[in-house]
């Protein structure tokens, strides 16, 4: 594995300021490519994405989950969503999609927060309101969006070990560390 590769995983930040620097359709259909080559239960491939550039409805959606201003302020915000009947690891796989829409954002020079508390109060007010206004049909489940944009903010890459926490490794057995 290259240290290029790696050092892009550790690069990938939450940010939460963007430029006013608009996402072409071309890196938007670019991340949507990266997110479904995502690793998915039975290759079933449960997720749907709507792509939200009205300013009118990022606002909407800030105001219901109380997120301002970077939802509102992104050039383009994910919704990703998902048929909970097409495969019994639908979260799963939506997450492994998102990861690999963050990463690639990483890697294009983009900048991207993953938002969603689903099962939550305010996250089943904005997913009862995205139905209603993306007309989104009722057996499709919202329970994630990710906001995309260029950074205004710069975070530093994660430290080569900073992030592994050996006593949250165990070896055959919970509690066998190494």
């Amino acid at each position: 594995m290259s240290d290029q590769f790696l050092d892009m995983i550790r690069k990938r930040r939450t940010i939460r300021k963007f430029t006013e620097e608009d996402v072409s359709p071309e890196q938007v259909e670019t991340l949507l490519e990266m997110a479904m080559c995502a690793p998915n239960r039975l290759n079933h491939q449960p997720w749907h994405f709507v792509i939200i550039r009205d300013k009118a409805q990022k606002e909407r959606m800030a105001d219901i989950l109380r997120v301002r201003p970077y939802l509102e302020k992104a050039p383009v915000i994910f919704a990703v969503c998902a048929r909970p009947e097409v495969s019994p690891t639908w979260m799963m796989d939506i997450s492994a999609a998102v990861e690999n829409l963050l990463l690639g954002a990483t890697a294009m020079g983009l900048a991207g927060a993953w938002i969603g508390a689903p099962d939550t109060l305010l996250w089943n007010l904005l997913e009862e309101s995205l139905h209603d206004s993306l007309g989104i049909p009722m057996d499709v489940r919202i329970p994630t969006l990710v906001a995309v944009g260029h950074p205004a903010e710069e975070l530093p890459p994660h430290g080569k070990h900073d992030r592994l926490v050996r006593t949250k490794v165990h070896y055959d057995r919970w509690g066998e560390l190494k």
